[in-house]
């Protein structure tokens, strides 16, 4: 038994290192990764090098930063290509994105996270810090705003209780009654929207992707807060709203 769980710890501590390595932008080195982990820099090593023979991450030898591997390239793949609704979505995101040349973003809700499936560029500058495979909160994202609509009371009440509401912004909404209030207002519309709540001089308007009571995920378009006057806000709401009926009924 005693073996069984040293394998199981070795195992924690390499998704611990690899999820620090995902919250960073840039490549780490052994000291970043053992502080941010907080573990030893003896036992990091060990792990990175293991890591490094199975090009699960590679080091620069002149800078000394860890950086993901290509064999991770493979799995990232394979895990998109597993999840349906990515399959299934695609296509009308692509239009969508075509139809308001921003950037449109696909998710799934994953341990009270928002993570990210798919990230279609818009053609137009935007700089954003979302990646595939990164995670948002829920209460600060039209994405997380549209599955916290699809939740029952009960199941409302049980993520509040659990979740430690953060600032991400100046803009970040904080406060349980508001957010219950914007939660009913998406109940009621069908669309949510993040106004530079998770990133500054960003808006965001979102919609969950559902079907006879499952939930798939949920979807967004973002774009920079100076090009959104009213009709344009207006326009990308209906753009959301159709995209949304059409990937729903091809579930």
């Amino acid at each position: 038994m005693a073996e069984k769980k040293a394998y199981g710890t070795v195992l924690i501590k390499a998704k611990a290192i690899l999820d620090y390595m995902m919250s960073q932008d840039t490549g780490l080195t052994l000291k970043e990764i053992s502080e941010g982990i907080q573990a030893p820099k003896s036992t990091t090593l060990k792990i990175l090098t293991t890591m490094g023979e199975q090009n699960i991450i590679w080091r620069n030898d002149d800078t000394k930063q860890y950086f993901f591997g290509t064999e991770l390239i493979g799995y990232g793949q394979r895990a998109l290509a597993d999840f349906d609704i990515s399959r299934i979505a695609l296509p009308f995101l692509k239009k969508l994105r075509d139809k308001t040349e921003e950037t449109v973003h696909l998710g799934i809700e994953q341990n009270n996270k928002v993570v990210y499936l798919q990230k279609l560029e818009s053609p137009q500058s935007i700089n954003l810090k979302s990646r595939i495979g990164g995670k948002l909160n829920l209460y600060s994202s039209a994405m997380g705003k549209a599955i916290l609509a699809s939740k029952t009371p009960e199941e409302l009440d049980e993520y509040f209780s659990k979740e430690t509401l953060k600032p991400v912004t100046d803009y970040t909404i904080i406060s349980i009654s508001e957010l219950n209030k914007q939660i009913a207002a998406v109940k009621e519309n069908g669309y949510s929207i993040d106004d530079k709540e998770n990133q500054p001089e960003v808006v965001c308007v979102g919609a969950v992707l559902q079907k006879n009571g499952q939930v798939y995920g949920a979807f967004s378009v973002s774009t920079p807060d100076y090009r959104l006057g009213d009709h344009r806000r207006d326009q990308i709401i209906q753009y959301v709203l159709e995209t949304k009926k059409e990937i729903e009924q091809a579930l």
